[in-house]
């Protein structure tokens, strides 16, 4: 392995850069976690329709979360693993304090790579959007993800602006990446099969650039990574960040202090956590 393919493999597995557990162990720790909260969610009453088709692929389906009160806001959460890994079943654990502060909640899932290619996952995204708005009838949406799962919100800002700006109101993209090149020397690729040409087409970063002109979308997109992400996370969202911000979006970045790329959205289980007030603040519109 050469000297840039190994620092890319090295920047971008999150699992060494964990100063709580030793690499070996932190992933099976995170899947562990977010499964025993995420069944005990599924098992609520929160929990009102469960695998719900929205497209023809296996995986395309998508769990509602809600109580008995009114819902005028809906979160969308899309689950990460590098578009090969983890399930929406295992991934509910942002549900609860949404649902306790008024706000509708959807775990989605999709089909994985090498089943299907990264382009086929970005469009299955594209056709849940659709789903959510024409067929389910939804409005006030906020899309967001965890890693993989920020990537391919971070996809639907495009045709937000095109398609559906009076539906979605925002994305909360956490320890995403948007700039797919630097996975191609790396072993994660493997399962991919991206190339120069398909990074250039599944990039945020890169193909925004042709669109993001006479931008009529008045949302909000906020970009949040964790204090020990590794360099290249914190580094993808601060420069996505400021090219939403060169390109008329009103953005707002984090970085959560304490945690890491797994347990900053494990924390999302917690009332009083941090990030989960700063997503229920933003969702309802408070300072």
């Amino acid at each position: 392995m050469n000297v840039k393919k190994y620092e890319n493999e090295l920047l971008y597995m999150p699992s060494k850069w964990c100063k709580r557990m030793e690499p070996t162990v932190v992933v099976n720790n995170h899947i562990d976690t977010i499964r025993l909260v995420s069944e005990r969610v599924k098992k609520s009453n929160f929990c009102k329709r469960s695998d719900i088709k929205y497209g023809p692929g296996d995986l395309q389906l998508l769990d509602i979360y809600e109580s008995n009160l009114l819902h005028c806001n809906t979160f969308v959460y899309i689950h990460g693993g590098y578009w090969q890994e983890l399930n929406k079943d295992i991934s509910a654990y942002c549900v609860e304090p949404l649902i306790n502060a008024g706000i509708r909640v959807i775990v989605t899932g999709y089909d994985l790579a090498p089943n299907v290619t990264l382009n086929m996952i970005v469009d299955e995204i594209h056709q849940l959007l659709s789903y959510l708005v024409n067929n389910l009838e939804y409005n006030n949406i906020w899309l967001g993800g965890h890693s993989a799962g920020a990537h391919l919100a971070a996809c639907m800002i495009l045709p937000t602006i095109q398609e559906f700006s009076s539906e979605v109101k925002g994305f909360i993209l956490i320890s995403g990446i948007y700039d797919l090149a630097p996975l191609l020397k790396t072993t994660i690729n493997n399962t991919l099969h991206l190339n120069e040409l398909t990074c250039l087409e599944l990039s945020p970063v890169c193909f925004l650039k042709k669109h993001l002109t006479n931008i009529s979308w008045c949302g909000k997109c906020f970009l949040v990574s964790a204090e020990n992400d590794s360099p290249a996370f914190k580094q993808q969202s601060t420069k996505f960040a400021q090219f939403l911000t060169f390109h008329g979006l009103e953005v707002i970045e984090e970085c959560i202090n304490g945690v890491d790329h797994f347990d900053i959205v494990e924390n999302l289980a917690n009332d009083d956590y941090i990030l989960t007030r700063r997503i229920i603040n933003l969702i309802l519109n408070k300072s």
